[in-house]
């Protein structure tokens, strides 16, 4: 092939090409490659192509040329190489020995921009990692969920009810964080979400707070709580009778420099309300696992005139 046909061709490839002589020494580099690295093809023969790879990326660079050119063999390596604008982009670059009247001559290259996929790639990884992250952490949730609410006492039916609005409050934070692409889950919503379940009637039920947006874990932990005490209150609390009225309010309070949530459940109007032989799963959550989990502080207090408690979060 005449050498202008050849160069006419190369030029006009969708791929960036390369050729070495017997010394190793790029000679030719093909008008997309130029373009993309915006060099000159004086500045990258011979080695100064290599000028552009990333320095993490340079010895491994090498060390393959050099090895697949002394063992005559074809290679395939990904490194990063800087483009016009300066910016390192990751490339595929195959090699592949070549021979004329049967001698080796060199060697042709071939490269293209697979920056994109990596980056895909990468995501990807990063998002299963995650993803089996969460799987676990949600097995072990539910596993803690089922064991309690089994050992709660009672019937099987009762302990099944208990354990399905555990499950449903879960299910219900898990959809809404979804919805978001997990980046967070908006407070207002969560809160009417998860106690709509529980309450008899939208009147005996009072919302009110800015909303704000909490992290997976948080939301997760305040769902788990915000049930509990949704169940309490319909099993002994304000929504186990006809009248009784549960308020969730909360604000945003600065303390110390950061930002706390401020939450205050106040039921009234139900049946009298005794102190507890024994603390309940709802209790345990509420007092010791929520202040331990999320470094804040928490408090339930059992007066006469109904369950009140009070949680502060930092968010």
């Amino acid at each position: 092939m005449p050498k202008d046909l050849f160069e006419e061709l190369a030029d006009n490839a969708p791929v960036m090409i390369w050729r070495a002589g017997l010394d190793k020494a790029c000679d030719f580099f093909n008008r997309p490659w130029l373009e993309f690295t915006g060099r000159t093809e004086e500045e990258e023969l011979g080695s100064g192509w290599a000028e552009g790879v990333h320095p993490d990326d340079y010895d491994r660079c090498l060390q393959i040329y050099i090895s697949s050119f002394d063992a005559r063999l074809e290679f395939s390596m990904e490194y990063r190489l800087r483009r016009h604008d300066g910016v390192y982009r990751w490339i595929l670059d195959n090699g592949k020995p070549f021979y004329r009247n049967g001698a080796f001559a060199g060697y042709f290259g071939s490269c293209i921009d697979i920056h994109d996929r990596k980056t895909l790639e990468e995501t990807q990884t990063l998002l299963v990692a995650e993803l089996n992250h969460r799987v676990k952490n949600m097995l072990a949730t539910i596993q803690a969920l089922a064991r309690q609410s089994l050992s709660g006492g009672g019937s099987a039916k009762e302990a099944e009810r208990r354990l399905s609005a555990r499950l449903m409050a879960l299910s219900k934070v898990h959809e809404l964080l979804a919805g978001e692409g997990w980046q967070g889950a908006g407070f207002s919503e969560l809160v009417r979400e998860v106690t709509s379940f529980s309450v008899p009637r939208s009147e005996r039920i009072e919302i009110g707070g800015p909303d704000i947006r909490l992290k997976p874990a948080r939301a997760q932990t305040l769902a788990l709580v915000l049930k509990e005490l949704s169940l309490n209150a319909l099993e002994f609390g304000a929504w186990s009778n006809a009248a009784g009225k549960v308020s969730i309010h909360w604000q945003i309070a600065e303390k110390e420099g950061q930002r706390f949530l401020d939450l205050e459940w106040r039921e009234s109007g139900g049946p009298p309300v005794e102190e507890p032989a024994r603390r309940g799963f709802g209790s345990r959550l509420i007092l010791n696992l929520l202040p331990h989990e999320a470094a804040g502080s928490s408090e339930l207090r059992f007066a006469p005139g109904g369950v009140t408690a009070w949680i502060s979060l930092p968010v």
